[in-house]
């Protein structure tokens, strides 16, 4: 095969791969471009062409596929790539924290097929889910039935809506209370519905006291903020704080034992545990994506 061949056999595999309405036009750009490469490296190199020489070419050139996807128009963008990172780094994230939470339990007898094809595979929900919403974002997108429009934040983030923040505090007493009378609101349940939410009483007795500090301190922490008006640094890194110790809180509650009774209420309160703390680990991870640093202006001389 002579190198006017290779160049042929090549130029017909990029053709293939390019639409057909443009594939003449493309085959005879490329062919003439490679002809004339192969002529310069001759020249350069001092002796005539040969096969070595074209498919040394060739393969600096690149893979037929990656040559034509250089003619092809873009197709949908499902990521972009300033998302890529990330999206990854959400992706797996997920994963890991997902393992992270669930891992004990083979640790602590339960055999690890048995995790790796319940929650070792299960964990791959996550980046699916990801995935799954990128493509319908990007089909909305290409179609036009949803387009981002930007708009300019707020000029002070560190402010606060007071009545909003009054309004989510008297809730989130509420709810401390109601979870603190809960032991008491079972008790007083007809006896299959206090069977189904009696809690044990070794996660009673042990591992339940921490939330009432945590609670204090986050109420302390909003109503603090909403005395002020705004976020103050201080704040920022209690409220950061106190977000990582109800990860590691909620994490020490799944392994160290039962929380209810009821296996099935057990393992639905694991469940939603979980959960909990993925929302949360979120929630650091963008209030930490919006502190960071400004970019700084240079100032105008007046």
């Amino acid at each position: 095969m002579n190198p006017n061949d290779v160049i042929e056999t090549y130029v017909t595999e990029v053709a293939r791969r390019v639409p057909a309405k443009e594939r003449n036009d493309i085959a005879l750009e490329l062919r003439d471009l490679l002809t004339e490469m192969l002529t310069e490296r001759a020249a350069a190199a001092g002796r005539v062409a040969d096969d070595a020489m074209v498919l040394a070419m060739l393969r600096d050139f690149g893979m037929p596929a990656a040559v034509a996807a250089r003619y092809r128009p873009p197709g949908v963008v499902i990521i972009p790539a300033g998302q890529t990172q990330s999206f990854a780094v959400l992706s797996l994230g997920g994963v890991v924290l997902q393992w992270a939470l669930t891992l004990p339990g083979v640790f602590a007898g339960q055999p690890l097929t048995a995790w790796w094809f319940s929650w070792g595979l299960g964990a791959f929900w996550w980046p699916g889910l990801m995935v799954t919403c990128a493509l319908l974002a990007a089909g909305m997108h290409e179609r036009g039935w949803w387009q981002p429009v930007w708009r300019p934040r707020t000029a002070d983030p560190d402010r606060v809506n007071r009545i909003a923040m009054v309004f989510g505090l008297v809730w989130f007493a509420v709810g401390v209370v109601f979870m603190l009378s809960l032991p008491w609101i079972a008790g007083k349940l007809p006896e299959q519905l206090e069977q189904v939410f009696a809690f044990h009483p070794g996660f009673l007795q042990q591992r339940a006291w921490p939330a009432l500090l945590l609670w204090l301190g986050v109420f302390a922490v909003r109503v603090t903020v909403c005395a002020r008006g705004r976020w103050m640094p201080l704040t920022r890194r209690l409220d950061m704080l106190f977000g990582l110790a109800w990860i590691a809180l909620m994490v020490w509650w799944i392994a160290a034992g039962d929380i209810f009774q009821s296996s099935s209420t057990n393992d639905g309160a694991k469940g939603a545990l979980c959960l909990g703390a993925v929302f949360i680990v979120f929630d650091l991870l963008i209030k930490l994506y919006r502190r960071r640093t400004p970019i700084h202006l240079p100032r105008v001389a007046g």
